[in-house]
This record gives C-alpha cells, structure tokens and sequence, in this order.
C-alpha cells in the first residue's frame, strides 16, 4: 500500500481544513474534492525526501531530509501522541496511525517554487528525473511537467499570500 500527497493552496491551516472537509471533520484530499481547491495531485511526491530533492535543485544546495520543513495542521496537534508508549496504546484505526496527514510547508518552498528561474527548469527536471528515489521510473519529460505544476502553484499561492499545504494518505 503506497502514500498519496496532494499538494495545495490556502491562506492558513483552518481554512485548509475547512477547503478539505466533507462533513465529517476528517480531511478528504483536495484532488478529490474538486471545486474551489487549488490543488495538485503529486501521487508518490513526498514533502520530504523526494521534494527535498526538487527544492534542493532549484536551489542549488545539497538536499537533506530538513530541507522541506513543514507543521502538522492534522491530526490535531493536541491529540499527539507525546511518547512511543502512547503511540503504540493508540487504536489501529487513530489518525496517527492510518491518516490522512495535513502538512503546511514553510514559506521557503513556496518562495523557492515561485522564484525559480523558467529557463533552468528543464535542467532541473532532468537531474531531478534521474534521483535515486524514482529507480529510473521517471521520465524528463514529465519530470518538468510536475515541476512547471508546482512552479505554477506556488506563484499563485504567494500572489493571494497563501500557503502550501501537503495532504497525505495511505
């Protein structure tokens, strides 16, 4: 069973949740939903390692697993477990245990999204593609298709100062 993320814009974390909730208070994901969610389906893109390594491209630093920092808007942070302990007493079916996950990215990725320069991302794409984490699954070529949709994105979320929100399932 594999993790989906799809990537999205809103101007805060409660608003997010409102943009993803269908009744029942448990975020449903924004590519899912449609209507009034500005948002990209990025299937197997992890906020942290996978797009660790496109931010560490566009900025031409060396990634790390820190480079995307994030906060949790969901599961609430009250109901976090403070402990292994406390983790493994949680029911199966806990969000912390089964999802979805709601995770707001810091303004640097969407600075450095929307900064990038257009004429340097067929590069990008093409060092990004060959990562190890895509096992030689990913093509160039769609590789800068999924960058320009982030890249766009971004642009948006920082013209109506939003933020960039990552929701997560199994």
């Amino acid at each position: 069973m594999g993790v989906l993320f799809d990537y999205f814009r809103a101007p805060d974390g409660e608003t997010a949740l409102r943009l993803l909730d269908r009744g029942n208070g448990v975020p449903a994901g924004p590519a899912t939903i449609g209507t009034g969610v500005d948002a990209l389906d990025a299937k197997g893109i992890d906020p942290f390692v996978i797009l660790g390594r496109l931010v560490g491209l566009i900025l031409a630093v060396p990634s790390s697993v820190d480079l995307v920092r994030t906060a949790g808007v969901w599961p609430p942070e009250e109901t976090k477990p403070r402990s292994l302990e406390e983790m493994n007493r949680l029911p199966e079916d806990s969000p912390w245990n089964t999802g979805p996950w709601l995770e707001e990215l810091d303004d640097r990725i969407r600075d450095a999204f929307a900064e990038a320069d257009d004429y340097a991302l067929p590069w990008i794409a093409d060092r990004w593609a060959r990562i190890e984490e895509f096992d030689g699954h990913m093509d160039a070529t769609f590789a800068l298709g999924i960058i320009e949709d982030f890249v766009a994105l971004a642009r948006r979320a920082r013209r109506a100062d939003d933020r960039l929100y990552c929701w997560m399932c199994l």
